[in-house]
């Protein structure tokens, strides 16, 4: 029996990571029991896991003489890196599996959509997801050898071993929730190149007299309306999963900040890699390559927004081009009306308002990493 090539068979592998964390984006059975105690399973353990990290990051600073004896620039720098770490990761996990309802929904739209205008490519795409997983693996393995180095620089069983596991699992959740919104933002922006060769075809009729055999302007304004409608739920989708998937890019983009600022600082404090008169050059270089692969992640995300407007702007200038084309009063109305909707609905993503989803994000996150480094440099100067 032939399977069935859909979007749901396309991300099966990235699902099945979503599944094992608790964050799958589609429902199991519709309605089933054992989707309801799957669900009450999943928020009964993130919420015993929140708690359990809300108390490692309050209890981290109490524990100075981990670090040691006195409270200097680097020790506060560690303290801060970890606290914040902890506390926006495990909040940004609680946060997706409470809104998972409008996840289902943004996924069984785009699933929808991409039957009308993708439907020859999901097995071209699903190879896109198996490489997706492949390098969501070696950023999984990098941050277990992480773990696996600072459990060697700690010597035993400690508080801070909790700390790097939590680390690990709260940030793989950010990851596959990183992932998710990826994949809808390259989802709708090949829906909006699909729906611009449509709409290029359309023009091509509109200006030429094959419109006559294909049933006059009945066929156009059809065609129109139907591709008005694939437009508007195409923005739906957007708006939703921009709101669902802010506080995950917020956290995405306060991570790089606060990364770069501090990895660059250590080049003027060593101290901050150095535990009990001892460098381990292992675990600087796995916090190195989980710097460089949050970077990677933010850099996936801004290119796959300014991909998706390219591809509304393309559509925007098709809509104009043939309106300003087209003679006939109900033909050139639609477009109009066309016109205005995209209008009304642009594709603007951010960080919950904070910061824009752009190419200009890395001019000005360059600019806040010199000042942040410049009053790191100054505040250990003054010691």
């Amino acid at each position: 029996m032939k399977k069935k090539r859909d979007l749901l068979w396309a991300m099966s592998p990235m699902m099945t990571i979503n599944t094992i964390s608790g964050i799958q984006p589609f429902s199991l059975e519709r309605g089933s029991s054992q989707r309801r105690v799957f669900f009450a399973f999943n928020c009964a353990t993130f919420a015993v896991l929140f708690c359990f990290t809300l108390y490692l990051a309050i209890n981290f600073p109490l524990n100075v003489q981990f670090f040691s004896a006195t409270l200097d620039i680097s020790t506060i720098v560690r303290m801060t890196w970890m606290m914040l770490t902890l506390s926006s990761a495990a909040l940004s996990g609680c946060m997706h599996l409470l809104r998972k309802g409008k996840i289902i929904r943004i996924f069984n739209r785009l699933t929808d959509l991409v039957k009308h205008l993708l439907r020859n490519e999901m097995v071209c795409y699903r190879k896109f997801i198996l490489l997706q997983v492949f390098l969501f693996f070696i950023n999984t393995s990098n941050m277990i050898a992480l773990g696996w180095k600072s459990t060697e620089v700690v010597g035993n069983f400690s508080m801070y071993l909790c700390n790097v596991l939590m680390v690990m699992f709260w940030s793989c959740i950010h990851h596959e929730q990183e992932m998710q919104f990826y994949n809808i933002l390259y989802l709708l922006s090949r829906c909006f190149r699909s729906m611009n060769i449509k709409l290029a075809a359309l023009t091509s009729v509109v200006t030429s007299d094959s419109r006559l055999q294909r049933g006059g302007d009945t066929f156009i304004l059809r065609q129109l309306s139907l591709l008005k409608i694939l437009q508007m739920d195409l923005y739906k989708t957007y708006r939703s999963a921009k709101r669902v998937y802010g506080f995950p890019n917020l956290l995405l983009v306060l991570n790089n900040l606060l990364n770069s600022s501090f990895i660059l600082y250590s080049i003027f404090d060593y101290g901050m890699f150095i535990y009990r008169g001892r460098s381990y050059t292992g675990l600087i270089h796995s916090i190195l390559i989980w710097t460089l692969s949050e970077i990677f992640i933010m850099l996936t995300i801004v290119s796959a927004n300014e991909n998706l407007r390219k591809k509304v702007e393309r559509t925007e200038k098709l809509v104009i081009d043939a309106m300003l084309k087209v003679e006939d009063y109900p033909v050139r109305r639609e477009l109009r009306l066309f016109a205005l909707q995209l209008l009304h609905t642009p594709f603007r993503s951010s960080a919950c308002g904070f910061f824009p989803l752009e190419l200009t994000l890395f001019t000005s996150m360059t600019a806040t990493v010199v000042t942040y480094l410049v009053i790191l440099v100054q505040f250990k100067g003054s010691e």
